[in-house]
């Protein structure tokens, strides 16, 4: 048998077998040498005659557990050829094992490929180092076939291309490139292709919209027989080269042409060069003003610190010093100048110290009104009745077109007297600090909110507001005003005013009349029914006699009722002016004996005392009473006369009232508060209404839930109570 698979018995020892460079050797089923040509008796170290009949794993024990034994074992155990490389480290040599299964075992040949391994360590390292320096130059080197696909792209390429070299392998040039850049490119492959001849140009190429110039050099790329099947490119890119070559050009430019006048002065002080601006300060050409004395142009007043910057810019080169004074003009007026020097002494080029100045007469007028309005806006800003404040707005991002949205912070800056003293603040305290961090989160959000539609609008804005300030609370009527800065609203201005006493008189006429609208709404509705039933039984009283009296009476009962509801749900106010501890056992007792209960049972669970009105609170108990009698009577499974009533303590500040009925159904227990809502046919529906607002003007809160056993359950919270 050979490695090229002419398999051969197993036993043979030919002279072929003996004459080849291989080393051969036959094993039977068990695993037993049968045969071991010179060459493998060389390459094992052991003498052919004491392999024979021995197992290979007594004869090698060292290969037991190692891939050799694995790969000879599962040869045997499938008949499938198998190979593996072994290591003779005594010949310091390598093998290739081809294992053979046949009928009567293996055929194992050993095939010397160290020359060949050393070649290709040889070769990996070559591209290894080719790699390396292909991979870590900074420029660009690719590969590139025919058709225009990319074979191969460096990491320096594919980054200009925010890519991994992977990820361009079979892509072309219309896909990295925009298309007139793309074609270019074509056109340089296409002349390679047809010359045979290296292409080397400067060439703008535009990526994802973005201008780069490079150097470009491109060989043809050929294979084994020389024919050219594709392009080898270097490029470089040289961008900011160029820029930095537009940038001379441009700075010449500018010194030639800009606004700012540009002189040199050497070290005596002697102006060596001027630019065309000059002309803008002095009303004299550069040609007037070369040879002369810089400081024989300076007003006498400002001569000694003029002399002063020079000499700080002559101390060392680079240094750098600013000054501003008064130039003489060619029509002998004194005109303002700003200047900037810098001491380029050491470079040969200039020979000098570098001053640049520029015309700021005009800016210097502007200063001296701004401050005199200044002072004009900080008398009215501190004695202004209204109260005025500052708010700075900082809109960070760079505002790009493709810029995400940033919201504006806000901070305040200065508070005047007038809205320190209403407000209870200082600017101390608010100033560099948000809404939020002097407010709270939920009070600080809204006056951002203001704050952030008059910076969309950019226009004032006007609104009310009510805030909670250590001041107090109080309502305000505010305008802002944005201050506008390059298109850009870089602080509020706002004012307000105190309307805290005609919002409260405004909100007491509204509740006046939302009660009139009430009491007209009885008037017109409820009081009619009764009124109607009464002229009617008055009328038959006249003809058929006492019949007619008891609901008569009735009749004018019920309006009775009704007037009296009525007239207290008017008169109970919003607010409570004074409050007085209330022993709550005694009170509802004493209420439960005003109210028609029958048989019906009340059991106080608890003796407290809360901080309220007396008399108000007379009405709620009564109220909640009287529902609970009529309730259980008119819709209860059992008689009013066996409905218990319980008054108790719940949570730290709560009371409840409650009662084993029927109870109210959740779809209705915020309806029943609402004015006019009837529970029982003969109600005005003006109970729990009266219930409700007694306990608001007691800044109370009440919500109906299940009672213990059932029945209907009241819960007041935020009650005070008396220790």
């Amino acid at each position: 048998m050979t490695p090229s698979g002419d398999r051969r018995p197993a036993r043979v020892r030919s002279d072929a077998l003996e004459r080849v460079t291989d080393g051969v050797v036959a094993v039977d089923a068990g695993f037993r040498y049968t045969y071991v040509n010179s060459r493998a008796e060389e390459i094992l170290g052991t003498n052919r005659q004491v392999l024979h009949g021995c197992k290979i794993w007594e004869a090698f024990p060292e290969t037991t557990g190692t891939v050799a034994q694995q790969a000879i074992t599962e040869a045997m155990a499938t008949g499938r050829q198998t190979s593996f490389e072994r290591y003779n480290a005594e010949l310091e040599q390598w093998f290739d094992v081809q294992v053979y299964p046949d009928d009567s075992g293996l055929s194992i040949y050993f095939t010397d490929v160290t020359e060949q391994r050393d070649a290709a360590r040889e070769l990996e390292r070559r591209n290894r180092q080719l790699t390396a320096l292909v991979e870590n130059t900074s420029d660009a080197i690719y590969i590139k076939d025919r058709e225009g696909r990319y074979e191969l792209m460096n990491e320096a390429a594919a980054a200009l291309f925010g890519r991994d070299p992977e990820s361009v392998v079979g892509v072309c040039d219309p896909a990295l490139f925009d298309a007139e850049s793309a074609a270019a490119i074509r056109g340089v492959d296409e002349r390679i292709f047809a010359t045979g001849e290296t292409d080397t140009r400067e060439a703008v190429r535009y990526i994802d919209g973005t201008r780069h110039v490079f150097d470009d050099e491109k060989h043809p790329y050929r294979d084994e027989d020389g024919r050219i099947v594709g392009v080898v490119g270097v490029s470089r890119d040289v961008t900011e080269r160029t820029h930095r070559e537009r940038e001379l050009k441009r700075y010449r430019a500018f010194v030639e042409n800009g606004s700012d006048a540009v002189t040199v002065v050497d070290a005596d002080g002697t102006i060596t060069y001027a630019s065309p601006a000059i002309e803008r300060i002095t009303g004299r050409g550069p040609a007037e003003m070369v040879g002369t004395a810089a400081l024989d142009h300076v007003h006498p007043d400002d001569r000694d610190r003029t002399a002063a910057s020079l000499a700080t810019s002559l101390v060392k080169p680079g240094a750098t010093s600013s000054w501003e004074g008064r130039i003489r003009h060619a029509d002998s007026s004194w005109v303002w100048a700003e200047s900037t020097s810098v001491n380029r002494l050491d470079d040969d080029d200039v020979g000098g110290v570098i001053v640049i100045g520029r015309n700021v007469t005009s800016r210097r007028e502007r200063e001296r009104e701004r401050h005199e309005l200044a002072e004009e806006y900080e008398a009215v800003f501190e004695n202004a009745g209204d109260a005025v404040f500052l708010v700075e707005v900082d809109s960070d991002g760079d505002g790009g077109e493709d810029a995400p949205t940033v919201e504006p912070t806000f901070r305040f800056v200065r508070l005047n007297p007038s809205q320190e003293a209403a407000t209870g603040l200082a600017t101390e305290t608010v100033r560099r600090r948000t809404p939020r961090a002097v407010l709270g989160d939920e009070l600080g959000a809204e006056v951002e909110a203001n704050y952030r539609r008059c910076v969309e609008a950019g226009e004032p804005i006007t609104y009310e507001e009510e805030l909670a300030l250590p001041g107090g609370t109080r309502t305000w009527q505010t305008r802002l005003a944005p201050v506008t800065v390059d298109g850009e609203v870089t602080r509020i201005v706002g004012i307000a005013r105190d309307i805290t006493r005609r919002v409260e008189r405004e909100r007491e006429l509204q509740r006046k009349n939302d009660r009139l609208d009430e009491f007209a709404s009885v008037v017109a509705h409820d009081l009619r029914n009764p009124l109607n039933v009464a002229q009617g039984r008055a009328r038959l009283a006249r003809i058929d006699g006492d019949a007619h009296y008891e609901p008569l009476v009735a009749a004018l009962d019920r309006m009775e009722t009704i007037i009296e509801d009525t007239l207290m749900l008017a008169r109970q106010g919003d607010s409570i002016s004074t409050t007085d501890p209330v022993a709550v056992a005694a009170l509802v007792r004493q209420c439960w004996t005003t109210v028609e209960t029958g048989e019906a049972a009340l059991v106080v669970e608890d003796d407290v005392t809360v901080r309220g009105d007396r008399d108000r609170l007379r009405h709620v108990f009564e109220n909640l009473f009287r529902n609970a009698v009529e309730h259980g009577s008119a819709n209860g499974p059992q008689p009013a006369d066996h409905v218990t009533v319980r008054v108790g303590r719940v949570g730290a500040d709560g009371l409840y009232v409650e009662d084993d009925g029927p109870g109210v159904h959740p779809d209705r227990r915020e309806w029943v508060f609402e004015p006019g809502h009837k529970s029982t046919a003969g109600g005005t529906g003006f109970g729990l209404t009266i219930v409700r607002r007694i306990a608001e003007a007691h800044d109370w809160t009440v919500v109906i839930t299940d009672g213990s056993e059932g029945g209907a359950r009241f819960e007041f919270g935020g009650i005070e109570f008396v220790d």
